[in-house]
């Protein structure tokens, strides 16, 4: 009876002196993943899982939430998740989740754009992965509707919003004449096949994807570097990251330096770089 006491005594012990494990920290992806724009959420959702995964940054979870579809719900969307104190910073696109309305309703958390979506670092912790100048080039606006885009005549020059793969189908005349503007690379055929071998349901990777799978790599070393929201914003504003695309340093809320590639259309409706970087800086 003794003995059984004893051991009974040293288990509780064990119990009690063992190390709970952490909660894990959250990177939000705010995104749409339904309505017209699903396919820019899917887009980055399967590259920042590759990325996190290839991180390996532990414990770190990814929280992907549907935008909505509107800036009121994308609004709401992100003020609920200022709320979970384990959200450290988030990821964002498309037209509704790049809105100066839903960026405010981020509070504190850090928020890391991808792409030129119109977006202004209206506050200290936002982070656009764009080249500013770029949008004085363009002469279809960043915040344009894919839909109306896809009735202008050419030639014209726009965005990512151009680049979508429903926009060559909305087109009911030629891609001719057509230019794109990103500070976004290609995938390259390695980033594809690594992209496809990820998950049996990923998509073709578009123009955002390889940048997507930076700002997710990006962030997560801001994160795992920190121990608030605070602290990851500040990260965020001094790290210099090397990866996909380069350099990505930020300054003043952008991306320093940031290339400028411009994309055509070919005949079968693929885009096709048409010079490597038509302007840096």
């Amino acid at each position: 009876m003794a003995a059984r006491l004893v051991a009974l005594i040293v288990a509780m012990l064990m119990v009690g002196c063992s190390t709970a494990a952490p909660t894990p920290k959250r990177i939000a992806l705010l995104a749409p993943f339904e309505g017209r724009y699903r396919e820019v959420g899917y887009d980055a959702l399967y590259a920042v899982r590759l990325a996190l995964q290839d991180a390996d940054i532990q414990p770190l979870d990814l929280l992907p939430i549907d935008d909505g579809g509107t800036i009121a719900s994308a609004t709401d969307r992100a003020r609920a998740l200022n709320h979970d104190p384990q959200v450290q910073a988030a990821l964002v696109l498309g037209l509704a989740a790049t809105a100066p309305e839903t960026l405010s309703a981020f509070a504190d958390i850090p928020v890391v754009v991808i792409g030129d979506w119109g977006a202004q670092p209206e506050a200290e912790r936002v982070f656009i992965l764009t080249n500013p100048q770029l949008r004085d080039q363009l002469t279809v606006p960043a915040r344009t509707a894919v839909t109306d885009a896809a009735q202008m005549d050419a030639p014209f020059t726009g965005g990512e919003i151009v680049a979508l793969d429903q926009f060559a189908d909305l087109r009911q005349s030629s891609l001719t004449d057509i230019s794109i503007l990103s500070s976004a690379m290609l995938p390259d055929a390695a980033f594809t096949e690594q992209y496809h071998s990820s998950d049996t349901f990923a998509p073709e990777p578009g123009l955002l994807a390889a940048l997507a799978y930076d700002a997710a790599r990006l962030t997560g070393q801001a994160i795992a570097s920190a121990d608030n929201r605070q602290d990851t914003a500040r990260a965020l504003t001094t790290m210099r990251y090397e990866g996909l695309h380069g350099v990505i340093q930020f300054e003043n809320g952008y991306w320093q330096n940031a290339p400028i590639h411009t994309y055509r259309y070919a005949d079968d409706g693929t885009l096709h770089p048409l010079d490597d970087i038509i302007e840096q800086g």
